[in-house]
């Protein structure tokens, strides 16, 4: 296995990408070990890596003590390949499984990851996110890379113009810390963007207010419609008379959306019940 790297692996096997499944690979050694490293020990941990491709992470994770690695794939080749490259892995053979799925479709329970790693495919990310925040606390940790813009949107503070409701529900869930940048020139291909490594710890169930996932969603889909106008006005389709609702909160009946707390986003819905 310490002979093998994602850059041979891909020169060996395929030689190129596909824009249909958003692939932007990472061969620099240094950059997926610190990807790796700041999920932290990861010894007789669970892992599941989405989309690993000629393995940039794959093998890095591979190194580390752990119980399992699932790694889910949707790309026919790639799948030919790690299932081809696994008999190199004799000292962890029954530690990694190859999933042939689409990751969108796939019910992760089944697997029960402790740690998830991930460079995840661009064109699905924020899509993936909001798929497994649900049952967020069924996760130790979460290391992903997104596009810098939609990392943005996922810890941004209130009162500020990346604020929505992306930050709202993963803070609701999760501790989200940003971990570092990387250069477009880090990728082959290089994507047109910056990408950003993202941190999210789970907060337990008793942690957290228990509401309704799907319909708080909903609720932040109306309120944030219109992110620049009053919050009041969406606040009509929930509340009879919203101003009460506000000034209970100690908000003006002309706060914005982007300037009320993750905190009193879940108050003021608890309300509804």
């Amino acid at each position: 296995m310490s002979d093998l790297s994602a850059k041979e692996i891909f020169k060996e096997f395929y030689r190129r990408t596909s824009k249909k499944f958003g692939q932007n690979f990472l061969f620099n050694e240094s950059i997926n070990k610190k990807i790796v490293s700041a999920a932290g020990k990861l010894d007789e941990k669970i892992v599941a890596e989405i989309g690993p491709g000629p393995g940039g992470l794959t093998l890095e994770i591979l190194k580390q003590n752990i119980k399992k690695l699932y790694i889910l794939e949707y790309d026919k080749h790639w799948i030919s390949v790690w299932n081809e490259l696994k008999a190199n892995f004799s000292d962890k053979l029954e530690a990694l499984e190859i999933i042939d799925c689409d990751a969108l479709k796939f019910d992760m329970s089944t697997i029960k990851p402790q740690v998830i790693i991930s460079n995840l495919p661009y064109n699905i990310s924020t899509q993936l996110l909001f798929k497994w925040l649900p049952d967020f606390d069924m996760y130790e940790k979460l290391i992903l890379m997104f596009q810098k813009e939609v990392a943005e949107r996922i810890y941004a503070n209130r009162g500020t113009k990346a604020y929505g409701k992306l930050s709202v529900l993963a803070q609701w869930k999760s501790q989200v810390k940003k971990k570092f940048d990387l250069e477009p020139g880090s990728f082959i291909p290089p994507p047109k963007v910056k990408s950003t490594v993202v941190e999210f710890v789970p907060y337990s169930s008793k942690e957290k207010i228990e509401i309704d996932f799907q319909k708080f969603s909903m609720f932040l889909t109306d309120i944030f419609a219109h992110r620049r106008k009053i919050v009041i006005k969406p606040m009509q389709k929930y509340f009879r008379n919203p101003a009460n609702i506000l000034e209970k909160f100690c908000y003006s009946e002309t706060i914005r959306a982007e300037d009320i707390s993750v905190e009193d986003y879940l108050k003021i819905f608890s309300l509804l019940k």
